[in-house]
């Protein structure tokens, strides 16, 4: 992955991102892209500084990764491993470690990096999130547009947030 700085362009030659929550996952670690049009400079400063909550849920075989950063609201992002380039999840036999995520919170009016987080996972959730995964491996998803428009119009992110496996850091 692209080195990426506060200020400069998301991706050159790309001005104009929808706003959206993107979880992908790579060798690396986890990445959340997080677009808001024209963030407000509370927004950007919860990104950066704000209290962070957690949680993973599984729902028919979609990988649902949530996240409260201070004051904003939660945002979900649903996650396929099936879209993400191919990668092994570490072991993780210290109770000290898990994964990481890297936030990075996106103009999209402009592609600006607004707002760049690094957050590493709670053990217990990122055992949660390996099992997930191996889960998603072994029974893939048919349809993936239609199950998640089918969870999207039965629930609202609190009916989903109710089933999470929830986590601070």
């Amino acid at each position: 992955m692209r080195d990426l700085e506060i200020g400069k362009p998301y991706q050159e030659g790309l001005e104009r991102i929808p706003e959206s929550i993107v979880f992908d996952f790579t060798q690396n670690g986890g990445f959340l892209r997080i677009v808001f049009d024209s963030p407000l400079d509370n927004e950007i400063e919860e990104i950066k500084q704000g209290n962070i909550k957690l949680g993973l849920l599984r729902k028919e075989e979609i990988i649902f990764f949530f996240i409260k950063l201070g004051k904003l609201p939660w945002m979900e992002a649903p996650y396929s491993v099936s879209f993400s380039q191919p990668f092994e999840l570490l072991e993780l036999t210290n109770e000290n470690k898990g994964y990481t995520v890297k936030v990075v919170l996106i103009d999209g009016m402009t592609g600006i990096v607004k707002a760049l987080k690094l957050i590493g996972l709670p053990h217990d959730m990122s055992l949660k999130f390996k099992e997930m995964v191996e889960k998603q491996r072994q029974t893939p998803i048919k349809d993936y547009e239609a199950t998640l428009n089918r969870i999207f119009s039965s629930y609202d992110i609190e009916d989903l947030l109710k089933n999470a496996d929830k986590y601070l850091i």
